[in-house]
């Protein structure tokens, strides 16, 4: 990796007039990063045993070439087509053709249930699918319903077996031979719908966010003002390309920056960490679950090690954490420089983490080894970001300061300060599509966005998110209480891997107002493993009880007392969550009681 910033990035065009993206569409956005980039890599990906490697060029190429096969198939303006599949060139290339054509993307989750997929493709009108091979057959044996579909296209050439009444075309074909420009006489506007992006979240009501190309180019925008890129830069891509995270911030914003993205092979982590070393991977986003199994690996490697080794670590980690306190500089990344190497973390100038808050410590340990982490703030609402830590100024219990041109408030805040955030700015969606009362709902009269995260900004201008709005539990006592606060808290046990607080009502009380705080745990067997192998012996269920009582009680000790955990359960299976890694709580909580309503059969009492 290149340490100095090469002459020809301080004197980019691209990069000094970077305003001028408010007046294009994606399409013609991505026009300018080939004029400007040309030759320079745009993406490499893994197939055929080896790492592969297109343009900007080739890229804009390939986007012209499948938006003039689109239009052949009979894909008119404002018509809505599928994209389904993993991360992945053709997954970008089919976005931006779509949108050549006036056409508008619907980004569909690999995870989905068949159902799922068909309750989004009835409701916002899918036209047609573009998919790999992986999801074809779901099509072909009508798992997922074909009645809306005119035609599927298989990005991996798959051939229509006679067992399907629906089309399939080969997306290696599409404009091949076609040589006119009917297609790049299209004129687009910043205000057309770029996507409609279904989203269920963490409440099981699905709806769709309608976002134009303004609304995506005003937040790459704001980003490339608060975070610089360089040509040399390369991002590697693991979270899933259909959510807006990763589609605005980790597929867009780098094309438009003039940065090169590399497709992970996989999301284990020997793949990811090899794919870091072998491409000089330089900015990583991420989950904070992706973030926190990272550090923790690195400090199980150091635990691993020879006792002296372990007392060096441990000593120049609190020098380095002193002098950082004392005199405001960071040392960790001389001092850890060899670490960083052996991790296979040398590259990395860059971590960002988004989607759900991250715990500070994980982002002031990766602080203290070199590597820069901070974390921001969105919604598939506004595009996404909204907030983001500053590079100079990182508060790592903060999820940072707006960007330029998003303005943010506290919406009836109480004693404390705390209340509901609300955001205006251009990266703000038009509304959900087809459902104008969800729409007003989630706005206040004077047209600021709700969303659903209680939080407050301190003196110098850093929000703080404290919990979901929905999430609240109120005590018969009145006291407000925020699960998420406490879930924290009780994460920092190397003994629970996840868990889930909620309130709990005595039997003849107002099922709305809660008597004490009950969690439900589970625990990091991993870990347990490990330590059973060091004592020589399994843990028993009597012992596990006992440890994760006490983990409980010892870790709630400063806290108040109406927040404590009275009660807890052991459940042995992860939570179901969504791409984001965010617990489904709906699935576990019904909001009207706030009581474990899971199968008991994978519960235990504690």
């Amino acid at each position: 990796m290149k340490t100095a910033i090469p002459q020809k990035d301080l004197e980019n065009p691209g990069l000094k007039a970077i305003d001028d993206i408010l007046s294009l569409t994606i399409p013609q956005m991505i026009e300018r990063s080939a004029k400007f980039y040309g030759d320079l890599t745009a993406m490499r990906y893994f197939r055929k045993g080896r790492f592969n490697s297109i343009t900007f060029n080739k890229f804009l190429s390939e986007v012209n070439r499948v938006a003039r096969g689109l239009v052949l198939q009979g894909i008119k303006p404002g018509d809505k087509v599928g994209i389904l599949s993993r991360n992945r060139p053709e997954w970008g290339i089919t976005y931006v053709a779509v949108l050549k054509v006036g056409g508008i993307n619907v980004p569909l989750d690999a995870l989905l249930k068949p159902t799922e997929m068909r309750h989004i493709i009835r409701e916002s009108g899918v036209k047609s699918v573009v998919t790999s091979d992986e999801f074809i057959s779901d099509f072909i044996s009508g798992d997922i319903s074909t009645k809306k579909l005119e035609f599927i296209i298989g990005m991996d050439n798959a051939k229509n077996d006679g067992d399907s009444m629906l089309p399939i075309i080969s997306f290696s074909g599409l404009g091949k031979g076609d040589k006119t420009d009917m297609v790049l006489n299209y004129k687009g506007d910043p205000d057309d719908i770029a996507a409609i992006l279904f989203t269920s979240g963490t409440t099981g009501q699905s709806k769709g966010v309608v976002l134009t190309h303004h609304n995506i180019l005003s937040d790459i925008n704001d980003l490339l003002k608060m975070i610089y890129f360089y040509t040399w830069d390369n991002f590697l891509s693991v979270l899933p390309i259909h959510h807006t995270f990763e589609c605005t911030c980790g597929f867009l914003t780098p094309l438009a920056g003039g940065a090169s993205i590399t497709y992970a092979r996989s999301l284990k982590s020997r793949d990811i960490l090899e794919d870091i070393v072998n491409n000089k991977c330089t900015l990583l986003l991420g989950v904070p679950l992706l973030f926190e199994k990272m550090y923790a690996s690195i400090m199980r490697a150091i635990e691993k090690k020879p006792r002296t080794t372990r007392i060096i670590f441990g000593t120049s980690m609190e020098a380095v954490k002193l002098l950082k306190k004392s005199i405001g500089y960071n040392v960790g990344g001389r001092v850890f420089k060899g670490l960083r190497e052996k991790a296979g973390l040398s590259s990395l100038r860059l971590l960002v983490s988004g989607g759900a808050p991250l715990a500070p410590e994980i982002g002031e340990g990766f602080e203290l080894l070199g590597i820069k982490l901070i974390q921001g703030y969105g919604l598939t609402e506004t595009s996404p970001v909204l907030t983001i830590n500053p590079l100079d100024k990182p508060n790592h219990s903060s999820i940072g300061i707006p960007l330029p041109s998003a303005r943010l408030k506290i919406l009836n805040p109480n004693e404390e300060g705390i209340g509901e955030i609300a955001a205006k700015g251009p990266m703000v969606m038009k509304g959900y599509y087809n459902n104008p009362e969800a729409t007003k709902q989630v706005f206040t009269e004077d047209g600021w966005l709700k969303t659903g995260d209680s939080g407050y900004v301190d003196e110098k201008g850093y929000y703080f998110i404290v919990g979901r709005v929905k999430n609240l539990i109120v005590t018969r006592a009145g006291k407000n209480i925020y699960p998420e606060e406490i879930e924290g808290i009780l994460l920092k046990s190397p003994y629970i891997a996840e868990v889930l607080v909620m309130g709990r009502t005595g039997s003849n009380s107002d099922k709305m107002l809660v008597d004490s705080v009950e969690a439900i745990v589970v625990p990091d067997y991993e870990y347990l493993e490990r330590q059973a192998e060091i004592r020589g012996n399994e843990f028993t269920e009597q012992e596990l009880n006992s440890i994760i009582k006490s983990e409980i009680n010892e870790l709630c000790a400063d806290i108040a007392d109406y927040k404590r955990v009275k009660s807890f359960r052991i459940r042995e299976d992860e939570f179901i969550k969504t791409s984001t890694k965010k617990i489904k709580r709906y699935l576990v909580i019904k909001p009207s009681v706030r009581i474990n309503n899971h199968n008991k059969k994978n519960d235990r009492n504690g």
